[in-house]
């Protein structure tokens, strides 16, 4: 008995010297709000967007990232902020879709995060394009030259790509949640 209560004293103390508690006093964290995206109006306009859903990437000081709602039409937006909080630019607001297929040039409701080559930055959308099922997107670190890569147009490619994208070389990997013979989703490839 007297072996057992000797080891129990002794477990706090290993536990501590491998690292699974921390030793000492605990101190609290530091937190940060860095932007606060504007109230949106009625038909989810807003001047910055909405909704931050995705994962954001770092490129020197500066945060990059979607909004899935919100922007000048409401379908969303590409951001970007410096991680002291300051400099918020709105780089994309994607456009209005038509009717209740969701049609435009570029996409909307972007709900994946971004990923980053060179000064370019690409995505997708999940509704919106010529066929309102979805696009993959590139636009630049400063805003300017945004491309529609690829629409999506479910009966064969696929339909509405809701992951992230990989890039091996000049070409981009992904999925798209419906579409494609089955109707049940797609992996997809395109060249940037």
């Amino acid at each position: 008995m007297r072996t057992c209560i000797k080891n129990l004293f002794l477990l706090p103390a290993l536990i501590a010297g491998l690292g699974l508690i921390p030793a000492g006093r605990v101190t609290a964290q530091t937190f940060t709000t860095l932007y606060s995206f504007t109230a949106v109006s009625g038909s989810g306009a807003n001047s910055d967007g909405a909704w931050p859903y995705a994962v954001l990437i770092l490129l020197g000081n500066t945060l990059y990232g979607t909004t899935q709602f919100g922007g000048s039409s409401g379908k969303g937006t590409v951001f970007a902020v410096s991680t002291n909080g300051t400099g918020f630019t709105n780089l994309h607001s994607f456009t209005a879709t038509s009717g209740s297929l969701y049609t435009n040039s570029d996409g909307a409701d972007p709900w994946a995060g971004l990923i980053l080559s060179g000064n370019t930055l690409y995505g997708t959308a999940f509704r919106g394009g010529s066929s309102g099922t979805g696009t993959v997107f590139a636009v630049s670190t400063d805003g300017m030259g945004f491309t529609n890569l690829h629409s999506f147009n479910s009966s064969s490619d696929g339909a509405n790509p809701f992951a992230g994208l990989i890039l091996s070389g000049n070409t981009l990997y992904g999925t798209a949640q419906f579409g494609g013979s089955s109707g049940t989703g797609t992996v997809f490839a395109v060249s940037t």
